[in-house]
């Protein structure tokens, strides 16, 4: 039997570690500058607007209204308080994601010192404060960025030495309460935060600084305080249970499942693409504005969308697969290899599962746990390689990273849907007797309209039956003076654009103005 621990961690750097924590605080600044920048400049996105709905901003926040939020509970408190103080401006939505982003830069910094030793946590600190990923998500009102934070925090709380006390095999209490409080926090941004359980109940379990391997001594007291802290989390989460068991359609995750016709689809086609976790690897290596944009890959043509950016995604590909090969024989040399698969591996696949059992969709956001450890990856890369290979890598990311940066702050065909514009064209002309039309995103519209038209709605699932959808509209169009049609986001229900072709058949001479995504008609009798 080897007198070698199981999971042998590097000893914490010293307390005092006065150039680490200079890397660290220089590293905040630049990301509070990155995150701040632009910070309300984009309109607020439909998924956004579901965070401003349930956070009740302006009146007290009824508990009914918390207990019917799965989307992160936690998340929609914060943004009550911050509308509370603030208002319900884009920036002041965004700030608690603004916050964690900022958070993060030390948070990763130390998972990374435990994790992998200090150099890696100099590299993990910058590379926190410009990722591109990170960037996007802390400028957002969803609770992504919280839920990065909280698994940064959660999982720095088990890596590396415990310093269990002498003649016991728990872990200490202080440290279990920390650990239990940042879980619950995780669970409550984003019940995704659960995809990094194989990789905490190893660690947990792991008789780091002991002799021998974790089941020659005291792996049932462990055992037993990972059943305690699992217990408290699902108490945590009860008021819940019964909102989660009733939305979503657990029968098809069985694996006896089989989808009949009646089975409708979350998206048209399938839920799942061959291309699903190369595009998610490289969102969180450069964000989602740097190769094509997320638009681009909504309308259907992702073959000829990627031929139009191979030079950039070919730059990608080199670049962060030098670096992730470096990360790999460093990760090696280490023993953390199997820590990796569970961090990343793990949550990529169950959500792959997810989608292919037509469950949930698949998006970068619902692995929004495995960024920190592929930023890791990148660290321990930059820590591997030789000085001059180093300095070629770092410029090369930052280069990356800027052209991704300065198109997602500059460039509008990767900017979120313009509703702030489309609807203050509206405000602004619309006239007495008239009506506004909000067809597929509506939520949006009803955020950012300012005038006095009385507002309708059109479902975009009758376009399944043509004949239906225009007489829908016909219905809809009747007895106003004048119509704005507001259409968003129509490729959920309309991927054939049956609807656009619908209305410039029967109104070929509609008024029509674009931004940025969305598409506005004004529709005279």
């Amino acid at each position: 039997m080897s007198d070698r621990p199981a999971v042998a961690f590097p000893p914490p750097p010293p307390a005092r570690d006065r150039a680490l924590w200079l890397h660290v605080l220089a590293a905040m600044l630049l990301a509070a500058g990155l995150r701040a920048f632009h910070l309300g400049a984009q309109s607020l996105w439909i998924d956004e607007l579901f965070t401003w709905m349930s956070a009740d901003i302006g009146r007290p926040l009824a508990i009914g209204t918390v207990l019917e939020n799965i989307h992160g509970p936690l998340f929609g408190l914060l943004v009550h308080l911050s509308g509370a103080w603030f208002g319900e401006a884009e920036w002041a939505l965004r700030l608690p994601s603004f916050v964690a982003g900022v958070a993060v830069v030390p948070a990763l910094a130390w998972l990374a010192a435990r994790w992998l030793g200090r150099a890696a946590a100099v590299w993990a600190a910058w590379l926190a404060a410009a990722s591109p990923f990170l960037v996007w998500y802390s400028q957002e009102a969803r609770g992504y960025m919280l839920l990065i934070l909280c698994a940064c925090v959660a999982s720095a709380l088990l890596a590396g030495p415990v310093r269990r006390d002498p003649g016991s095999a728990r872990v200490p209490r202080g440290r279990a309460a920390a650990y239990l409080v940042a879980a619950g926090a995780g669970l409550l941004t984003s019940f995704s935060f659960a995809l990094l359980a194989p990789l905490h109940l190893r660690w947990w379990l792991a008789a780091d600084g002991m002799a021998g391997p974790p089941q020659a001594r005291g792996l049932g007291r462990r055992l037993g305080g990972a059943a305690l802290v699992a217990l408290a989390l699902l108490l945590l989460l009860s008021p819940w249970a019964g909102r989660v068991w009733s939305t979503w359609d657990w029968q098809r995750l069985h694996p006896s499942h089989r989808a009949t016709a009646e089975e409708a689809p979350l998206r048209p086609g399938s839920t799942f693409h061959g291309a699903a976790i190369p595009f998610a690897l490289h969102a969180q290596a450069v964000g989602y504005t740097l190769g094509p944009s997320l638009r681009e890959l909504r309308g259907g043509e992702v073959t000829a969308a990627l031929a139009r950016h191979l030079p950039a995604l070919a730059a990608v590909t080199v670049v962060f697969g030098v670096l992730g090969a470096a990360g790999l024989v460093g990760l090696a040399r280490r023993r953390r290899l199997l820590d990796l698969l569970l961090a990343i591996g793990v949550p990529l696949l169950l959500v792959s599962l997810f989608a292919l059992r037509n469950f949930k969709v698949f998006h970068p956001r619902y692995v929004a746990v495995a960024a920190p450890f592929v930023l890791l990856v990148v660290a321990q890369g930059l820590v591997t390689l030789r000085r001059p290979a180093r300095i070629a890598a770092a410029l090369a990311v930052a280069a990356l990273w800027a052209a991704s940066l300065g198109q997602h702050y500059f460039d509008p065909d990767y900017a979120k849907e313009d509703h702030r514009g489309a609807l203050g064209l509206v405000t602004a002309r619309g006239e007495p007797g008239e009506k506004l039309l909000a067809v597929g995103a509506d939520e949006p519209v009803y955020y950012y309209y300012r005038g006095g038209l009385p507002v309708d709605r059109l479902w975009l699932g009758h376009a399944a039956q043509p004949d239906r959808l225009a007489a829908e509209l016909e219905d809809r169009l009747a007895g106003a003076r004048g119509t704005w049609v507001v259409l968003s986001r129509p490729e959920g229900l309309d991927a054939e654009g049956v609807f656009v072709r619908t209305l410039a058949a029967r109104h070929p001479q509609a008024e029509e103005f674009r931004f940025g995504g969305v598409r506005v008609w004004h529709v005279r009798p």
